[in-house]
C-alpha cells in the first residue's frame, strides 16, 4: 500500500501499523469513523474490526442488488435473493429495492436500520451499498491479501486443528484396542469353528509374509491311510479313500475362510474423500485441518484460487483464514 492510498483511508494514529496487520485493526482506523460508530456497529453487527466490516454480510446484499440496476428486471432471477430480503420483498423489482429501507434485508432490524442511520445517515439500500466506510473496508483487505497465495494468520485464538481438538487425541488408541478385541475374539471362537485339531497355522516367511502352514489334517488323514490294513474289506477301503480325497477340499476351503477371516477389514469409514469426489460448480464438504489453500490446491491445482472460493461463500466464512469442518462451500 503506498501513502496515498494510506493518508485517505487510515487515520494517523494507525498508519505505521504493516498494511498486512491493517485487516485486523479495530474498525475506528478508517478515516472518518469515530469510536462511537463503532460501538454502534458492534451493537448491531458485531463488527469489531476492519476486515469485519468488510465482510459484513448485509452490505454485500446491497452491491448486489444494487449491481442489477441496468438489467432489464424480467431478466433477473429473484430466486437468488430468496434468503436475503424479507419474505414480502422477495418479489419486488430490483429499483425500487434500491430505494426501499435497509431493514428488507433479512436478519436487518428496524433498530439496527436506525443506529445505521444515526451513525452514517443510511436509510434505502442503496446508501448502505454505497457506504464508504464499507468500501474502504474492502479496498483496505484486498490491498493487503492481494499479493498473497493465502491469507496470514493472525496471532489471536485460532480455531482448533484436528489434532488440537479435545477428545480427539485417543481416536486412535480407540481403533487400536477394537483391532486387539477383534483378533481376541477371532482367537477364541476359531476352535469352535474348526473343531478337531482347529483351523491351519500360519507361519511367516522371513520377508515378513505370512503363508499358510501345512494341512495338519491332510497329514493325519495321509496317515491314517497308510496304516489302515490290508485285510480289510473292499468297501471299507474305498469309503476311506473317498473320505481322504473328499477332506483335503473341505480343508482347503476351511483355511480359505481363516484366511479371509484373518485378513484385516478395510473401514470405509476412514478412507479419505478423494479429489474426484469435489468439482468446480459443486459443492465442498471441509474436512478437519482444511485451509482454503488446501482447497483450492485440491480441486483447482493451484492454491492461487483460494480467495475465488473465499468470494463465493462470504455468506458463510467471516475470517478466510478460519473455516470449520462440517461447513458446506460453493464451489465457483
Amino acid at each position: 500500500m503506498d501513502d496515498k492510498f494510506l493518508t485517505q483511508r487510515i487515520v494517523k494514529a494507525f498508519r505505521h501499523i504493516p498494511p498486512l496487520e491493517l485487516p485486523d485493526a479495530p474498525v475506528h482506523a478508517i478515516k472518518g469513523l469515530s469510536e462511537h460508530d463503532a460501538e454502534l456497529l458492534y451493537d448491531s453487527f458485531w463488527v469489531k474490526t476492519v476486515r469485519d466490516l468488510a465482510d459484513l454480510k448485509f452490505v454485500h446484499w446491497a452491491q448486489e442488488i444494487c449491481a442489477l440496476r441496468d438489467v432489464p428486471q424480467e431478466k433477473i432471477d429473484m430466486y437468488g435473493f430468496q434468503d436475503k430480503l424479507n419474505k414480502a420483498y422477495e418479489q419486488t423489482s430490483i429499483r425500487t429495492l434500491m430505494k426501499s429501507p435497509v431493514h428488507v434485508l433479512q436478519g436487518l432490524s428496524e433498530g439496527d436500520a436506525t443506529r445505521l442511520e444515526e451513525a452514517f445517515r443510511v436509510r434505502s439500500v442503496k446508501d448502505l451499498a454505497n457506504l464508504k466506510f464499507a468500501r474502504y473496508a474492502q479496498e483496505i483487505c484486498r490491498e493487503a491479501y492481494k499479493d498473497l497465495s493465502a491469507p496470514i494468520r493472525s496471532d489471536g485464538p485460532q480455531p482448533l486443528q484436528k489434532s488440537e481438538e479435545p477428545g480427539r487425541w485417543w481416536a486412535p488408541f480407540i481403533a487400536l484396542i477394537l483391532t486387539m478385541i477383534a483378533l481376541l475374539l477371532l482367537a477364541y471362537f476359531a476352535p469352535i469353528c474348526f473343531p478337531g485339531d482347529g483351523p491351519p497355522a500360519l507361519e511367516t516367511s522371513s520377508e515378513g509374509n505370512t503363508e499358510v502352514a501345512r494341512d495338519d489334517a491332510n497329514t493325519d488323514m495321509a496317515d491314517s491311510t497308510a496304516d489302515a490294513s490290508e485285510n480289510e474289506r473292499a468297501p471299507t477301503i474305498e469309503k476311506e479313500d473317498s473320505a481322504a480325497n473328499s477332506n483335503p477340499s473341505a480343508d482347503e476351503s476351511a483355511r480359505n475362510s481363516t484366511e479371509s477371516e484373518s485378513q484385516p477389514t478395510p473401514d470405509d469409514s476412514s478412507r479419505p474423500t478423494t479429489d474426484s469426489d469435489h468439482r468446480p460448480g459443486g459443492t465442498y464438504y471441509v474436512q478437519q485441518g482444511d485451509t482454503l489453500t488446501d482447497i483450492s490446491r485440491r480441486i483447482y491445482g493451484t492454491t492461487g484460487r483460494w480467495k475465488e472460493i473465499y468470494d463465493a461463500n462470504r455468506d458463510k466464512i467471516k475470517d478466510p483464514d478460519n473455516i470449520f469442518p462440517g461447513e458446506v462451500l460453493s464451489l465457483p
